[in-house]
């Protein structure tokens, strides 16, 4: 059993707890995890802006049921999780939105490089979806480009940057037990910096 959490946090605070680039979230998301600083991770994130509200809303997909980190604000509607039921991943089809960062392998520097144009990105995702056991109906994809992500990591001087690409569309389910491999471990490169969470909805 896995669980999805939807937390929400206001401009404000997350300003107040410095909360600058993905990689801080990142380091965020691990307090929900207490005693497994030498573990791999078994999370996914995804991080959007709400602009109406002025808001970040945090999901996060794990293996275990996180816990509220101290800071996080106490209104009931803050954080919340709940157990993700084996009914909801045996639907046919679903409304999904992926924000990924599609790259390549340059096999001489052996370095990942950004697929900037939306044939390139449509055929990552096909390749993508083909290993994860589903399809994307291609009338219905959307890719929406968001730019650049910058991230720092302090306590190792290091530096770096994604590409994020945000796909939409609907989806039908061909291998369900390799859907469910991609639904728990994430789709693409980055995981650990907010990339890769399947959000699904149930279409059909």
């Amino acid at each position: 059993m896995s669980f999805l959490t939807q937390a929400f946090l206001d401009y404000e605070t997350a300003a107040r707890q410095k909360l600058r680039d993905v990689y801080d979230w990142h380091q965020l998301v691990w307090q929900a995890f207490p005693g497994r600083d030498s573990q791999p991770r078994d999370f996914l994130t995804r991080l959007d802006r709400r602009e109406r509200d002025r808001q970040f809303r945090l999901l996060i997909i794990s293996a275990q049921s996180p816990v509220r980190p101290a800071d996080w604000p106490n209104a009931p509607d803050a954080w919340q999780t709940r157990a993700i039921t084996p009914a909801f991943l045996a639907h046919r089809q679903y409304r999904f939105q992926l924000r990924a960062n599609p790259t390549k392998r340059n096999n001489a520097s052996r370095k990942r490089l950004p697929l900037r144009t939306p044939p390139e990105q449509t055929d990552w995702l096909k390749r993508k979806a083909q290993q994860s056991g589903f399809t994307v109906a291609d009338e219905t994809l959307r890719i929406i480009p968001e730019g650049r992500e910058w991230f720092r990591i302090e306590k190792r001087n290091q530096a770096g940057i994604h590409h994020a690409v945000e796909f939409e569309g609907i989806l039908t389910v061909t291998d369900p037990a390799a859907f469910q491999i991609a639904f728990d471990k994430g789709i693409g490169s980055a995981k650990g910096f907010g990339f890769g969470l399947l959000a699904l909805a149930p279409y059909s």
